[in-house]
């Protein structure tokens, strides 16, 4: 048995193991993604398939390759391996594959699993989506009586050693870093017990000339050493005193299964998933060498620091918002033709790769920005893009098992109270993804509409919009609900100049009244983000 609520989930199967996720949903999920890309017109179609290092994915990787191949799809079995890997493998074709499926709950504790999907599309990869596209397979399935066990068939193992999907990636991924060979320097490099381990030996053969040191390259899906998310509190501690121990460059830490990419500067300091996209964005929109056939276009998620909206616009860029999700990112990008996007959650989308998003490529690009053109160090490189005080996100936790529908209702009574003041013409409230309220109202932007235009490329305006010209808020706020966490985040900014700590105390304090004065739910601040904890 499993639990048939993982077909509710959007992007990804993903729960504790085994409880929620085992053998058996895998098996089933191999099954059905096979026939969703049958209808979607790939016969027989070659899924290349990996896993990570967590100590159930072995098991639920077999249980994947057979069931792929019980429904007549052909499993081209990678082993062990990243998620930006099987996502390229699957956007380029690799031995003529249509589809990637990864085992994986990418930065989620050891005793999680998951198993994430994408299929081929032209010049790109896109997201398969779990409630969308497989739970109709599974729900046909259901009507059927079948309960005899089919015959076993396959093994999880390819018929020969020929794939050499790690060498591949890398030859890829050095594409955006040219000057690799003649790199200098010291950085480090923490994988943190995760595949980014594997990124290792063939980094040290790639750039011979720099010095790579490194910390918690052993894959073990124990996660021993630090979690597996490195955007937690206290995560990168060891990195921070690596870095400081001898002269350095930077250094870099990937997730668990290695598509983001978290910095830390040459003094040890904490570089934000924003001040490192809008480091990218900068570093590609100010490429005397590119050229731009359809502008300047960056797509940046809807908790982003208004600092990158600022950083596009000095560089003539476009800006774009969207709702927070790979799946929604990577579909804007395409739609508008973005050169670069990516989320404060230190995901980083490259067009050139399929539209994917890659830990692996970010860091030999901003390696190669600072090698060529930035020529200076890492801290300088964020000051000069002007950061504004930003709180980090933080995450307040809702002591109850009913926590889906506390967190609904609390989120929905603070927009209907900051509804009233836009009403009133104070600020402007954004429903793209949770709810964001602007401060303050300016007249001539008369509408939320106006604020963020609907584009033609999405006409109901739920997934992205355009950005108005010359709007700047003073300060502003993000408050999105977990699905499936019982945890609702905020996020909030002011500009340059302001103390974001009062407006993040004032508007915690008026979410957590809500949450126990009137729906009766104990909480508490479990996360205090980039503002320490506080008295509240």
């Amino acid at each position: 048995m499993f639990d048939a609520e993982q077909f509710d989930r959007g992007a990804d199967f993903r729960g504790e193991y085994p409880r929620e996720l085992n053998e058996e949903l895998a098996w089933f999920a191999g099954r059905y993604f096979v026939h969703y890309l049958e209808s979607v017109g790939s016969r027989q179609p070659r899924i290349v398939v990996g896993r990570d290092g967590r100590r159930s994915s072995p098991a639920l990787y077999s249980a994947l390759v057979q069931g792929i191949a019980s429904a007549g799809g052909v499993p081209i079995p990678a082993g062990l391996c990243t998620t930006d890997m099987v996502v390229w493998a699957a956007g380029s074709g690799l031995h003529d594959a249509t589809a990637g499926a990864m085992v994986t709950a990418s930065h989620n504790p050891a005793k999680d699993n998951g198993i994430k999907m994408t299929r081929r599309v032209p010049n790109a990869v896109q997201t398969v989506l779990i409630k969308d596209h497989i739970k109709p397979q599974f729900e046909r399935d259901r009507r059927d009586d079948l309960v005899d066990a089919p015959a076993a068939a396959c093994a999880p193992y390819p018929a020969s050693a020929s794939i050499d999907l790690l060498s591949k990636f890398m030859d890829w991924s050095c594409r955006w870093s040219p000057d690799a060979a003649k790199f200098t320097g010291r950085i480090v490099l923490d994988t943190g017990n995760g595949v980014g381990g594997l990124f290792l030996k063939p980094l040290l053969k790639r750039i011979p000339t720099a010095k790579i040191d490194s910390i918690f390259t052993e894959i073990d899906g124990s996660f021993p050493n630090r979690p597996s998310n490195p955007g937690l509190p206290g995560a990168l501690n060891a990195l921070k005193a690596e870095v400081q121990r001898l002269p350095t460059l930077f250094g870099a830490a990937f997730d668990g299964d290695a598509d983001r990419l978290f910095l830390v500067d040459e003094k040890g300091a904490f570089v934000t998933g924003d001040q490192l996209l809008a480091a990218i964005t900068a570093s590609i929109l100010d490429d005397p060498a590119r050229t731009f056939p359809h502008g300047k276009p960056v797509v940046f998620a809807a908790t982003c620091s208004w600092f990158m909206v600022e950083t596009i616009r000095k560089f003539s860029g476009t800006p774009y918002i969207c709702r927070v999700g790979q799946e929604t990112v990577k579909a804007a990008m395409q739609a508008v033709h973005a050169v670069f996007g990516g989320e404060s959650s230190a995901h980083f989308n490259f067009p050139e790769s399929y539209y994917q998003d890659s830990g692996l490529i970010a860091l030999l690009a901003f390696w190669q920005y600072l090698h060529g053109r930035a020529k200076k160090p890492v801290s300088e490189v964020i000051a000069a893009l002007k950061p504004w005080p930003h709180s980090g996100e933080i995450n307040v936790e809702l002591k109850s098992e009913k926590f889906r529908e506390v967190s609904q209702e609390a989120v929905r009574r603070l927009t209907e109270r900051y509804l009233a003041k836009a009403d009133k013409r104070e600020c402007y409230v954004f429903g793209l993804d949770g709810v964001s309220v602007y401060f303050p109202f300016k007249a001539e932007v008369p509408t939320i509409d106006a604020l963020f235009p609907i584009l033609k490329e999405n006409e109901k305006g739920d997934r992205f919009r355009g950005v108005h010209g010359s709007y700047q808020p003073d300060w502003w706020f993000n408050i999105r609900r977990s699905n499936n966490e019982p945890l609702i985040r905020v996020n909030v900014e002011c500009k340059t100049g302001m103390d974001v700590v009062p407006p993040t105390l004032s508007l915690l304090r008026e979410l957590m009244s809500i949450c126990q004065d009137d729906l009766g739910c104990p909480v508490a601040v479990k996360d205090w983000g980039a503002i320490g904890k506080q008295n509240i």
